[in-house]
């Protein structure tokens, strides 16, 4: 459980590093290269109107800084204190004083994460009603998921030389972001808010788009917008590899259509460079609207036409006027995952094709694909074939069926390494290539697991407690749960409503309040309070010592309480 904010950076790879010759350097596409040297460039700030400053490529997001003679107003944080810092000094270098307000566009970390770096006395913290309960909820039931899978797409272990930039942004530092900067929301809104501070007027107008707690800030007498991550130099990332749930395109799109309405002359995006000029500002946004309904609109036709999941993510395309555009190249989302994910969010994973409601299982599949191509010995030759040929997705292909079929051999890892890396040479999305190189480096056995993250006192008071017990119950080890009904009951000092937690059977109930009918009567029943359970989850404090201090008491049989609680993979650990 000492893993959430791990998870909130999506940073942990899990894998032990050793020592190993490096291997060498994975081609990189002119293109992209341009681009990290053209389009992210060097850190540096900019004024984009009369003091509104931007400064550039100090972290993954841009941060603003709103000057006033009575106190600054900055619109996003940076990902970590750090970099924040590094950020600030530049910024107030430019433009000296104190802040007076912090803007957050949403809940992402690259944008709340470097918060204590801005924060004074007296800072006001504004920020959409929907931003804390979506900056918690992300990151839960799935959190060994979102690990796994986060820190593969940032890439940590991929050097520079392969990676040298975010398609969108600087490359993030993981282990900088270990220092938990996170600020909650001291003012939130719902709609849309006026800010009014130093002689300067902020519109701030919630706009669902990556996010359902995304706003944008529409400063009208110098015609500036500033679209949060609804708007970056790139194909939006309608769906992430990290992992989440598709972005609602319906309402992103409607969000551009919002700012459109607004006719800004300049834009400031939370990624990538300003845009400045109306037509040119104009085009940017109606552009990546119309994008976003023109994959949106060839799903629906396709599936309505019968044309199965995979003809649709392989032929959908856009159309010449727009993928011939620069701010709208696949460098961050990419086409076939988006089409994939709208299908998917619609219409679920069953694609009208009869041949997929009962197929052959994976196993039986690859056994029998094995056997026809000539058996295991043809097909790993195929593999080095397919290698020597540069047909990465291919050896891919052939490695999953000798792994899948049981036939895999001990030189398979360093194959399928090899294959990932042979493919990524082709790869200009930063997400793409960054997860392929990173998991080619877990192959080798080259990475190595992020240090615990410093947690504020702040954040840990914020974490929803009923969060924290919900993630329990998909961490219950089901093989010691499966002859066992037993239940425990958590009495908090602060919370109206206790706690039942019940293992029956290979489930854990989790129940605010009265306890079921049929629930047994409870082992033992501990009593404490939100703040030394939540630091108990999370692993910044043993039951004994709680016991000790008297902030935890558990009556009943200690020993059961124990053992109930060692059957969850992550969680309180009673024995201290």
């Amino acid at each position: 459980m000492r893993g959430v904010l791990a998870a909130v950076l999506g940073l942990l790879s899990a894998c032990a590093a050793r020592t190993s010759p490096a291997p060498p350097p994975v081609p990189l596409s002119a293109g992209l290269e341009a681009h990290c040297d053209e389009v992210v460039g060097e850190p540096r700030v900019e004024e984009v109107a009369p003091g509104v400053w931007v400064a550039l490529a100090y972290d993954l997001a841009n941060i603003v800084l709103i000057e006033t003679s009575d106190g600054h107003l900055v619109v996003d944080a940076g990902m970590s204190p750090g970099r924040a810092r590094e950020a600030r000094e530049a910024l107030l270098a430019v433009a000296p004083g104190r802040v007076a307000h912090l803007v957050y566009t949403h809940s992402h970390i690259d944008h709340v994460g470097g918060a204590s770096a801005w924060v004074e006395e007296g800072t006001e913290v504004w920020a959409t009603e929907a931003l804390e309960a979506h900056f918690f909820e992300q990151y839960g039931r799935f959190l060994p998921a979102e690990i796994r899978r986060g820190g593969r797409q940032f890439g940590r272990h991929v050097p520079e030389s392969d990676l040298p930039c975010s398609s969108i942004g600087r490359r993030v530092d993981l282990e900088a972001a270990l220092e938990n900067g996170v600020v909650l929301p001291t003012r939130t809104f719902s709609g849309a808010t006026t800010l009014t501070h130093g002689g300067r007027t902020l519109q701030l107008v919630e706009a669902h788009g990556e996010t359902h707690d995304q706003l944008y800030v529409w400063l009208p007498e110098e015609a500036v917008l500033l679209p949060g991550d609804n708007w970056y130099a790139a194909f939006p990332n309608l769906y992430t590899i990290r992992g989440t749930a598709p972005r609602d395109v319906d309402a992103w799109i409607a969000s551009l259509d919002a700012m459109r309405s607004e006719d800004p002359a300049v834009l400031v995006p939370a990624h990538t460079p300003p845009v400045r000029g109306v037509e040119e500002v104009r085009e940017a946004l109606t552009a990546t609207r119309d994008a976003i309904q023109w994959v949106r609109d060839e799903t629906v036709r396709g599936a309505n036409a019968g044309r199965s999941l995979d003809e649709l993510a392989e032929d959908i395309a856009l159309p010449p006027h727009l993928a011939g555009l620069p701010a709208l190249q696949p460098r961050y989302g990419q086409l076939d995952w988006s089409v994939r994910a709208l299908y998917a969010n619609e219409l679920g994973w069953f694609d009208g094709e009869a041949r997929h409601l009962y197929p052959l299982e994976g196993r039986e599949l690859a056994a029998r694909s094995v056997a026809l191509m000539g058996g295991p010995e043809a097909v790993s030759s195929a593999v080095d074939a397919a290698l020597a040929e540069g047909e990465a997705a291919w050896a891919l292909h052939l490695l999953h069926l000798l792994r899948a079929a049981g036939e895999g051999g001990p030189g398979d890892a360093e194959r399928e390494a090899r294959a990932l890396e042979l493919q990524a040479a082709a790869v200009e999305n930063t997400n793409g290539r960054a997860y392929l190189l990173e998991r080619a480096r877990e192959l080798r056995g080259e990475t190595r697991p992020l240090g615990d993250p410093v947690l504020s006192q702040g954040f840990i008071d914020g974490l929803p407690l009923e969060q924290l017990v919900e993630i329990m119950a998909s961490r219950l080890r089901t093989a010691e749960s499966m002859d066992v009904h037993e239940s425990v009951r958590i009495e908090f000092s602060d919370h109206e409503a206790p706690l039942t937690l019940t293992v029956r059977r290979g489930v854990l109930e989790l129940r605010w309040g009265a306890p079921l009918p049929g629930t047994p009567e409870p082992v033992a029943v501990a009593r404490t309070d939100s703040r030394t359970w939540k630091e108990l989850s999370l692993g910044l404090r043993t039951s004994l010592g709680a016991i000790a201090s008297r902030d935890l008491a558990v009556e009943g049989d200690v020993l059961a309480f124990r053992r109930f609680f060692g059957r969850l993979d992550a969680g309180v650990d009673p024995g201290g």
